[in-house]
């Protein structure tokens, strides 16, 4: 707080898998705000950030189209609702990106089986490096990308090897979704202030997940404008800066919202070829996330 004094704005971009951002993140941002900085991430925009659970909460409270989510804390409960429940269905973890720490639960003895082990000895909060590998070596476009990929490998496995001590396994909950088949890709709709950016991400080879995938097709004319429309609905009621939201179709054709997150990755959003504001309005051209978000931060300080 005494490096802040004196300071108009903070821009924090603080990593998931950072033990010392998950104790401090959301208490030093509300404290900069209360001091009467202009912070971005806000504490509206991230407080939620991989978190789920506080996700399904959220989305709930203002009636926002979310993927039927539930969450158990008491394995007996668990344990009797899994008796009557009808599967396939999606097992994850309050935590984790790309898709990581996201499953198809087939049939009851499976839920059984990962709701012991929730209760239990529980999960690991970061995934391997190796986990998923088949999905990151498709995503891997050249032999320079592949290389790069080699040469951070050990700094990777380091940084990752510290973090697990620091931050505990995943234990005492278990969240599932309904599981909403046929649906060939996703739509990722970013909304930063009032431009919404959209593309769609086709699901792995063999797989139901999109996320992560890395087959990405800004052709605009699969974006459905329904999740627009959601998307800044939602933006709006939560007060946020910035949002990305995962947007799958249910059995009735109709949008809904798998997941929500203040981060994203900067070039997917970049090669767009435009965005649409809350009136709808296409505007053509590339732009940085990271200039639209400065650009928003720099109007607030200045009001």
């Amino acid at each position: 707080m005494e490096q802040l004094k004196g300071i108009d704005a903070l821009l924090w971009h603080w990593s998931h898998t950072d033990p010392k951002a998950q104790l401090a993140a959301s208490q030093l941002i509300i404290s900069a705000e209360r001091s009467g900085i202009k912070v971005f991430p806000d504490i509206a925009t991230c407080w939620h950030y991989d978190d789920k659970i506080g996700q399904k909460y959220l989305l709930e409270s203002i009636g926002a189209p979310l993927v039927p989510s539930y969450v158990f804390f008491d394995e007996d409960k668990t344990m009797r609702w899994i008796e009557g429940a009808e599967f396939p269905k999606v097992f994850k973890l309050r935590c984790g990106a790309s898709s990581e720490n996201v499953r198809l639960v087939r049939n009851r003895k499976e839920a059984e089986k990962l709701c012991k082990k929730a209760f239990d000895k529980g999960f690991p909060s970061i995934s391997g490096y190796f986990s998923d590998a088949g999905t990151k070596m498709r995503k891997t476009g050249s032999i320079m990308q592949l290389i790069s990929k080699i040469i951070r490998m050990p700094k990777i496995l380091l940084a990752n090897r510290s973090a697990r001590p620091f931050i505990p396994a995943q234990r005492g909950y278990v969240y599932f979704q309904d599981f909403l088949p046929d649906n060939a890709f996703d739509t990722r709709i970013t909304v930063i202030g009032n431009r919404a950016f959209g593309f769609t991400r086709n699901t792995r080879p063999g797989d139901f997940r999109a996320s992560g995938s890395g087959d990405i097709d800004y052709n605009m004319e699969r974006v459905d404008v329904r999740c627009i429309e959601i998307a800044f609905e939602t933006v709006e009621k939560l007060e946020t800066q910035s949002l990305a939201f995962d947007f799958i179709l249910d059995q009735k054709n109709k949008p809904a919202i798998v997941e929500i997150s203040y981060c994203y990755q900067s070039k997917a959003v970049y090669h767009c070829p435009g965005f649409r504001d809350s009136e709808m309005n296409w505007h053509s051209g590339h732009i940085w996330p990271e200039d639209a978000i400065l650009i928003d931060l720099l109007e607030a300080i200045t009001v």
